[in-house]
């Protein structure tokens, strides 16, 4: 760079160097004899002078880079303090205003926040004694409320939808978590998050086997003592999370009529040859009262009738997007594994519906049960099937009396019926035995 000098040029707004080609040119010309060396052993000290030649060019450039920057900084560090030593001037007086700004906003969003609580303690009769600290609790009141922005009716619809559904998760663990019930509901109100005071609540016990044991001791008819038959009105959500909780608890319930609307035709009398009987299975759920998500299903077995033949038969797995309960594992033999990489229930509802067509549907039980499950799979997946079904469970029930059965489960019927069923609780294997179970049906009628 001896032979060489880097001129710029400095003007508001403009700094670039005058010669840049120059120099671009020269330094192409240099280097051209380094481009092609090829260095031996015998050749390192050479190679080492080359190096250290390169460098001083490098740290020649770099020097020369820092000298213009410092030259062309220099205006606008000094101005840059003088503009500091300005704003720090108006600093003093602003953090006072600041100041007094924020302790307003402050109060005011204090005022409201009392305007809102005394508002809810009017509307938290629900919540009982803990009213209180449902609304100290972190995450109730919404920093949103307390702006200026926010509407009363805003906040007000959102304090009623918040009490509803704080009332509904103490009124879950109230029921759910016996001995452990004061401790949960402190996790409860640490954040109000039902699902965190569930798995605090499952921590508190022992295991999940020793409550499923318990839950499955229940299941013995010989601890059965007597029995109620209520009518009980809803929604459909309401019954699905009532169901839950029967099942969660053990409890042995035989839908005796069932006036929920169904998507579906009901068909009454076994007068038909052709149809597709499927059944499913699904993941288990341990309640909505126990903050757990609704079963989904993890298998469909469909076989297709045409004029009382067998003609095709399908068994798909379905990834449900949550956990298989462990007691429901040991009963069907499917795992997550199984399914992990199985289609979306989303998606095989779609192939369910193609192979099924416009043909009517046969299961055991799928009134109150499997058909549910299909037409929540169905509307995720914006497909529509208004087919006929047809219950065998719900026609041999009024076929038992007569006929003297112990019971009309689909394993039992197999048996007086003389109708293979190699794995039961498969879907593929239940819904190839209920072919068999429809048809001897359909002779007795």
């Amino acid at each position: 760079m001896e032979e060489l000098t880097i001129l710029t040029r400095q003007e508001p707004g403009i700094a670039e160097l005058y010669n840049f080609d120059e120099i671009k040119a020269y330094l192409d010309q240099r280097l051209d004899a380094y481009r092609n060396l090829v260095y031996s052993k015998d050749s390192l000290k050479t190679a080492k002078a080359d190096k250290a030649q390169l460098n001083k060019l490098k740290k020649a450039l770099d020097t020369r880079r820092k000298e213009i920057k410092a030259i062309y900084m220099e205006p606008y560090l000094r101005i840059e303090a003088q503009i500091k030593e300005l704003t720090a001037m108006i600093d003093e007086p602003l953090a006072a205003i600041d100041g007094f700004v924020k302790d307003m906003e402050a109060e005011e969003k204090r005022q409201k926040r009392e305007l809102i609580r005394d508002w809810y303690r009017k509307e938290a009769a629900p919540l009982g004694e803990l009213w209180e600290k449902v609304f100290e609790a972190p995450g109730f009141v919404d920093a949103k409320w307390l702006n200026k922005s926010c509407k009363a009716a805003e906040w007000q619809q959102a304090v009623r939808e918040k009490i509803a559904r704080a009332a509904a998760d103490i009124q879950t663990i109230q029921n759910t978590a016996g001995a452990h019930t004061t401790a949960v509901l402190t996790k409860y109100l640490d954040g109000m998050d039902l699902a965190a005071a569930t798995a605090f609540k499952r921590e508190l016990e022992v295991t999940a086997e020793v409550a499923e044991t318990e839950v499955t001791t229940v299941e013995d008819e010989d601890r059965t003592v007597g029995y109620k038959v209520l009518k009980v009105s809803g929604t459909q959500r309401q019954m699905e999370q009532l169901l839950e909780q029967l099942e969660l608890m053990g409890m042995d319930c035989d839908v005796l009529e069932d006036g929920m609307p169904q998507p579906m035709r009901e068909l009454m009398k076994p007068d038909f040859d052709s149809f597709v009987a499927f059944d499913i299975e699904t993941s288990g759920t341990f309640g909505a009262a126990s903050g757990d998500m609704p079963a989904e299903i993890t298998e469909i077995g469909a076989s297709k009738v045409i004029d009382g033949k067998v003609v095709e038969w399908k068994d798909w797995f379905c990834n449900p997007g949550r956990k298989i309960v462990p007691r429901i594992a040991r009963l069907t033999h499917i795992t997550d594994d199984m399914v992990a990489d199985a289609p979306s229930v989303e998606e095989v509802i779609r192939e369910f519906a193609a192979f099924v067509g416009d043909l009517p549907l046969v299961g055991h039980n799928i009134k109150s049960s499997d058909l549910h499950y299909i037409n929540r799979a169905l509307k995720r997946a914006g497909v529509a099937m208004d087919n006929g079904f047809f219950d065998t469970y719900l026609y041999a029930k009024t076929l038992k009396d007569r006929y003297g059965w112990e019971n009309v489960k689909l394993e039992y019927l197999s048996q007086v019926f003389g109708v293979e069923q190699p794995e039961a609780h498969r879907a593929y294997c239940d819904a190839e035995a209920n072919v068999g179970v429809y048809f001897k049906l359909k002779e007795l009628d």
